[in-house]
């Protein structure tokens, strides 16, 4: 793109194998100085190399104070941020170009090959010629973009698609592929696009960013949808350690609207969202149970190597599932139907597993219990019933671990199809 062919195979083939790194997405709310810096903290923790901050209002003094203080945090604890422009929010691409000059040049902008990255979510409509425009007469073309494209035109013939557009950015980012297509029955997510659009990126010397993440429940700002969780997260977990690309962003650290939330949801960023502090407050739909399954996730991914419990821990992992049943009569998102009533787990042990049983109960009776293994432990166990949930690891016949439910199955008219997330102890 800015070197000969030859020269810039070189280089990118190169970056590659220094890129390995997982970033998380960050929506950008009012969020507080502290909380700013309780956020990059805790995604520091857990091996996170970046927040993709995810703007949409450029111009509002709450969110030029908010990535104010997103800066100072970052640059506080040695973490990156880098910007990634939302055009369903803000359409015009120009609206961008300040902050860009703002904040790229700041030590704590991510740079890959000594560009500052910036992504996007979706592609806006923009053509090749106008992407291209924008870096050059924004950041004279000293940027390293890597866009969501996959609701572009053409994407569902990668070999095209990438060819088209390899002279306008320097990699590719999926989100759809984090899920399985929506639909009206369950269904696994798959790994055949993602692999399709990386090995079409390698082929023009570009890199690739897959998505990783846990469901999508939305009950708020006229959309009201699910997209399949059960066992989505560790089974994306296990693909993207499988294919290797090269980046990955979780999806996200504090989108409560859609749910798909590893971290805090602040009060302070949701002051004027009370349909979606109902179905994603910190207090009552916490997901930071998942955390030690992210953690565990970064060092395999980035090791390539098998997965292993949180250092210290003999096992990690957490408990997950829905307080409403499929049959409840109640307000249904659209796509319910691939909804399972299961009582779903994620556990990752260590080498001894002598003797080491999960066993998984509802309501007082046993679902399952199935013998462990070395690694990567889940299952969506169906069956679940109304009452309280339980998941147990059971070794030599006594209990050294369990998950317990927070609050019980009913026949919940609020009908939300988000999760509650719980750790062992």
């Amino acid at each position: 793109m800015r070197f000969s062919l030859g020269a810039a195979a070189t280089v990118l083939l190169a970056s590659r194998a220094a890129a390995k790194a997982v970033y998380a997405h960050y929506m950008l709310g009012g969020v507080t100085p502290s909380h700013a810096q309780i956020d990059v903290d805790q995604a520091k923790a857990l091996g996170i190399d970046a927040f993709a901050v995810n703007i949409g209002e450029t111009s509002a003094s709450w969110a030029l104070n908010a990535l104010e203080g997103l800066f100072a945090a970052a640059q506080k604890s040695n973490f990156k941020l880098f910007i990634s422009m939302d055009f369903y929010q803000q359409h015009d691409i120009n609206a961008f170009t300040k902050l860009a000059q703002k904040y790229v040049g700041n030590s704590a902008y991510l740079r890959i090959d000594n560009r500052p990255v910036i992504s996007t979510f979706s592609m806006g409509g923009y053509t090749v010629d106008q992407i291209k425009s924008w870096t050059w007469k924004s950041l004279a073309d000293v940027v390293y973009f890597i866009p969501n494209a996959d609701t572009a035109p053409g994407y569902n013939d990668p070999s095209t698609f990438v060819r088209n557009w390899a002279d306008a950015v320097d990699g590719f980012f999926g989100w759809e592929s984090a899920w399985p297509s929506g639909g009206r029955q369950p269904a696994n997510v798959s790994s055949s696009v993602d692999s399709a659009v990386m090995r079409a990126a390698h082929g023009v010397s570009k890199t690739y960013m897959a998505p990783l993440s846990s469901l999508q429940f939305k009950a708020c700002c006229g959309g009201h949808y699910y997209r399949i969780g059960e066992v989505n997260l560790p089974q994306r977990m296990q693909q993207l350690v499988d294919l290797q690309p090269d980046m990955v962003e979780v999806l996200t650290w504090n989108d409560a609207g859609e749910s798909h939330y590893i971290g805090n949801n602040w009060p302070e960023t949701l002051t004027n969202n009370p349909e979606i502090t109902a179905y994603s407050s910190n207090q009552v739909w916490p997901h930071t149970a998942w955390q030690p399954l992210i953690q565990s996730f970064i060092t395999a991914y980035k090791g390539n190597d098998r997965f292993a419990p949180v250092k210290g821990a003999s096992a990690s992992g957490a408990m997950w599932y829905r307080t409403v049943l499929t049959t409840a009569n109640c307000n249904k998102p659209s796509a319910w139907q691939s909804a399972r009533d299961s009582v779903n787990y994620a556990i990752i042990f260590g080498d001894d597993v002598s003797n080491t049983k999960i066993r998984v109960t509802t309501d007082g009776h046993v679902l399952s219990e199935v013998a462990a293994k070395p690694g990567l432990n889940y299952a969506a166990v169906d069956g679940m019933r109304l009452g309280a949930q339980k998941v147990e690891v059971v070794k030599n016949g006594a209990v050294t671990l369990k998950a317990t439910s927070t609050a019980n199955v009913d026949n919940n008219s609020d009908c939300y199809f988000n999760y509650k997330v719980v750790g062992f102890k």
